[in-house]
């Protein structure tokens, strides 16, 4: 009998602890919903703008003079929804498996991981080459790739939250999503490469050391066992 009142006992703290995580997660992505408001306050065509921009192959220098392009605020309230998106995915994914505090820290890495690698590879592409047109081209391509992703994840994080028993659906379809998010942004990158003239050897070179590879490795340390794939 006093071993079954333990096992209740741990039970409800470990339900009473889930809860409160839920709270705070919610509580994270009504900020993000709230960013999102601010930012249609500040550009009434935000979403059309956003589409508009992610799927459009365009240079910089042809930008312009373009009446949808996203003022440098609203940039800022967008990446930070990304962010904060992505990492609250990360965070229910792990949570599937581990304590709240280990997936609180696997969520953290692994968001900041991304946002590195995505932050200084074409910077580091840019010293080693000194094409100083990567820098700028894919400094714009990753935003665009943040601003309408992030929209994507804040959905995705917002109906998983109230959703939990259905983390294994879920897990898969967030991977799906972020995976389609960074192939684009691989095809898209090298279509702007070739666009400025970028030599194919510095481009190979680019995408494999410092996109594609980093990603694999992801994959294949973490992401694989993650969402049993």
């Amino acid at each position: 009998m006093k071993i079954t009142t333990n096992i209740i006992a741990v039970s409800l703290q470990i339900t009473e602890r889930g809860n409160e995580s839920i709270k705070i997660i919610l509580a994270i992505l009504l900020f993000c919903v709230a960013t999102i408001a601010l930012s249609k306050f500040n550009n009434s065509d935000l979403f059309r703008s956003i589409t508009k921009s992610f799927f459009r192959f365009k240079l910089i220098e042809n930008n312009f003079n373009d009446e949808n392009r996203i003022g440098f605020g609203t940039s800022i309230l967008l990446n930070i929804n990304f962010i904060l998106s992505l990492t609250i995915c990360f965070f229910l994914a792990f949570t599937n498996f581990v304590s709240v505090n280990e997936a609180l820290f696997y969520a953290l890495c692994l968001s900041s991981y991304l946002i590195i690698i995505q932050q200084i590879s074409f910077r580091l592409a840019t010293l080693l080459s000194g094409e100083y047109g990567v820098s700028e081209e894919m400094g714009f391509l990753t935003k665009q790739i943040w601003h309408l992703g992030g929209l994507l994840l804040l959905i995705i994080g917002l109906i998983w939250s109230l959703n939990q028993q259905f983390t294994k659906s879920f897990s898969p379809f967030f991977l799906f999503t972020l995976l389609s998010l960074l192939a684009y942004r691989y095809i898209k990158g090298i279509f702007l490469c070739y666009k400025i003239g970028i030599k194919w050897y510095y481009l190979f070179l680019y995408l494999c050391t410092l996109e594609i590879m980093p990603t694999l490795l992801l994959y294949n340390l973490v992401l694989k066992d993650l969402f049993y794939f």
